[in-house]
Order: structure tokens, then sequence, then C-alpha cells
């Protein structure tokens, strides 16, 4: 008897794809469910949307399906978690969990509040010109203060700034042959190593636990780990780097939104007003649900991240097709966001749809899912409550131009333009 033919997922066309991705895949999953092959980047992928696609990648990825990334990525992050597979991603992630992990944030709720109100102060004082550039030095100084105990005032605060700037610049070169001839690839190399002695000192300097710093855990963490599960230095810039970015992304787009909505932005105001005499509740699940409920939203409406990319290593199913290894395989987040069978009316921004249990934010996957899920979901959304609370105590978000039109989607999605923004003092309204 002759072995049944695989079965391959549809083909769909991608024109129109580095312009309006979601668009395109989102048609695409329309017309040929939760499982399609298209051009990305390139090159034939296997592209996974829709709850019940998403669902059934994360249950079968372990063994089956690997982190695939460009060999700029690389060059620039070595040995960082999302480079790494099966065994020693595994163990890599061991190390990291306990200072990133819920459990943990309550030690950095007051480091995090002294870099978000100063930021709201200077945004109630002045308008700034773009709001995700804010919101990027906002994240960075958050992330320097947790991640590596470097203050705001501190020498050390710039030095970071200007080597982060190189090796984010880096990340947007062409990943190809091609990237040896461009100056910012190796500007971007110069400034890993430039991290990297930048690392070792605050490493030196962190024999201590320090509140309101995560970086004696983690040393402590990768002290008996295998050399082969990377460098802690390596590890530090991915978090960096995601920290940064991700949480950059949702509290530019919370603030968007809540200058959109009147009505839920004064209702999250009077929490927040309740944060400055209590900043504990900002780590209680059960407190604040109205600014819990925006961010969820933001999440479903705007992820911070369109692709993940995978390199299938043995055979899987997904949703009765065929993948056979070695195939390309993509997963898209947003995708998924937008059926209105779990989400009605999904192109709104409704909050209430959380705060009324019409939707839960277990069926959200801006952090992905599965074995590699993001470790640092639980901090990015305690720098984002921190930033929102403290913004909604001085004043209402108010846009001084129109709501953003074109966006990008990568590294994280924002804005293309500027958008002007202010805060709107509350005594006036």
């Amino acid at each position: 008897m002759s072995r049944a033919r695989s079965r391959m997922p549809p083909r769909c066309p991608s024109r129109g794809f580095e312009r309006d991705p979601l668009s395109v895949m989102a048609q695409g999953h329309r017309h040929h469910g939760p499982v399609l092959q298209m051009l990305v980047d390139g090159y034939e992928t296997v592209v996974v949307g829709s709850p019940q696609g998403l669902r059934e990648l994360f249950a079968a990825e372990r063994g089956r399906v690997e982190v695939l990334n460009t060999p700029l990525v690389h060059d620039l992050f070595g040995q960082a978690l999302f480079n790494l597979t099966g065994a020693l991603h595994a163990e890599a992630r061991r190390c990291l969990r306990p200072p990133l992990s819920s459990r943990a944030l309550a030690g950095y709720v007051e480091a995090l509040m002294e870099v978000a109100e100063s930021a709201a102060a200077a945004w109630a004082a002045n308008p700034c010109e773009d709001l995700y550039t804010s919101a990027r030095e906002v994240t960075l100084a958050m992330s320097a203060q947790v991640l590596l105990g470097v203050g705001p005032e501190e020498p050390d605060a710039q030095v970071l700034a200007d080597a982060f700037g190189d090796f984010v610049a880096a990340t947007g070169v062409s990943p190809g042959g091609r990237r040896y001839l461009a100056q910012r690839y190796w500007a971007g190399m110069l400034a890993r190593r430039r991290l990297g002695l930048l690392f070792r000192r605050r490493v030196e300097s962190a024999r201590r636990r320090s509140p309101g710093c995560a970086l004696k855990e983690l040393t402590d963490g990768f002290a008996g780990a295998p050399a082969s599960v990377g460098p802690l230095a390596d590890h530090l810039l991915a978090l960096l780097i995601a920290a940064r970015e991700t949480t950059a992304s949702l509290i530019t787009w919370c603030l968007v939104e809540l200058a959109g909505d009147p009505h839920h932005a004064r209702l999250a105001a009077a929490e927040a007003r309740a944060v400055l005499g209590r900043p504990d509740l900002l780590v209680q699940a059960d407190a604040l649900p109205v600014l819990r409920a925006v961010i969820a939203e933001v999440q479903r409406l705007h992820s911070p991240n369109l692709l993940s990319i995978r390199r299938a290593v043995a055979p899987l199913s997904l949703c009765g097709y065929d993948i056979p290894a070695g195939a390309r395989v993509a997963y898209c987040t947003s995708a998924g966001h937008f059926d209105a069978e779990d989400f009605p009316q999904p192109e709104a921004f409704q909050p209430g749809r959380f705060l009324s249990g019409q939707a839960s934010s277990a069926r959200l996957w801006a952090f992905g899912g599965g074995a590699h899920a993001c470790l640092g979901r639980p901090l990015a959304e305690l720098m984002t409550m921190s930033v929102l609370a403290s913004a909604l105590n001085r004043g209402l978000p108010r846009l001084l131009d129109a709501a953003p039109g074109e966006v990008r989607y990568r590294p994280a999605k924002a804005p293309i333009a500027r958008v002007p923004f202010a805060l709107e003092m509350q005594e006036t309204l």
C-alpha cells in the first residue's frame, strides 16, 4: 500500500507584507484558516495564527520546534536565552527565572516608581515631542535600575545609554553577509564589548543583594551553571533589549489609547491616586482592575511583537496539516487576538471586556507561550503599571496631534511618525 501524501498548509500571497504585515496575515487566515504558507523575509514560511493554531503549536513545540534567529542576532547576542535551544535553553531559563518571577516583583516597586515619577513630572511640566522616544528613555532607565543597579544619576547611566544606543542601532542592519559592510554593524559589535565591560563592573559591585536590583540574584543563578548556557553578560543584553523595547511599546499604546478614551482614562486615574499611598497595590493581582484591563486590552490590540520565528526540528501536525522537519515556522500573536469569537468587535479598544469577564487575559499571547514564553512578562507589566499610575496621577493623557497612523512592527510595534504628547492637569478638567 502506498503511503498517503503529506498535506501541507495552503499558500497565501505575501504582497504588501513589508508595509502592512498584520493585515496580510489576517486576510490570509480569514481565507485559509489557522495555518498557511507565505513568504516572510524572502523565505517560505508556515505561519500560524488564531487561538487554535497557537494552542496546538505551543503544545507540540517541545522537542519539535526550536527558535530560529538570524546570523546578525547570533553575532550581537551570543549565547543569550533566545539564541539557545533544547536543554541549554531550559537550563538558562531555570537560572534566569527567580529574579524575574512574580514573587520577586515587590522588591522592585520602589525603584521603578522613582523612575516613573520623574518621567511623569517631566510630562506634566512640558509636553514631549515624541511619546515613543520618551517611553524608551524611561524603560531603559527602569531596566538599568532593576537589572544592573544603575541609578539615573550615576555616571554608568550615560555610559549604558551611549553604548546601548549603538548596540540597538546594529540590530537594524541587514542580517545577511552584507552586514559586514555596514558601519553600524561594527559599531554594534564594539558596543557589545563596551556593555560587557560595564556588566562585569556592575557584577563586581553587586556582591551584596541590593534593594530594587536583580543583579545579585542573577549572578548567583549563573554561578554554578555550565558554561554551555552562556555568560550572564549575553543574557543581560537580551533582558535589557526586551525590557526596554517591549515595555516602551506597551506604555506608548496604553497612553495613546487612553488619550482617545477619556472614560477609561478617568477610571484608571482614580486607581492611580490610590497607588500614591499604597504602591504595593501594583503587585497585588486582584488590585487596580481598570489599569490591568487597559494593559490587557493594549496587549490584545497592539501586541509588541509581531512574529516569532521557529524551525521544525522534527515532523509535527498543526490543525490537520503535516509540517516536515526543517520547515521554517512563524507564529503571529496578533492574529489570534483579532478572532471575533473570542473578542467581539476586535478592532475596537474596549478595556471593559476584561472588566466584565467577557474576555480573559489568559487568552492573550503577546508574550508568547509554551516552552519559549517570555520570562520577563511580569516585570514588563509592572514597569507599565508603574508608568501609567504615575502619569495618570498627574493628569490625563492628551495627544497634541492626530492619533498615530502608519506603524512599524519590528523590533516592536511603534508609530512611524512622532507622537507629541502631554499630560493635562486634572485640576483644570
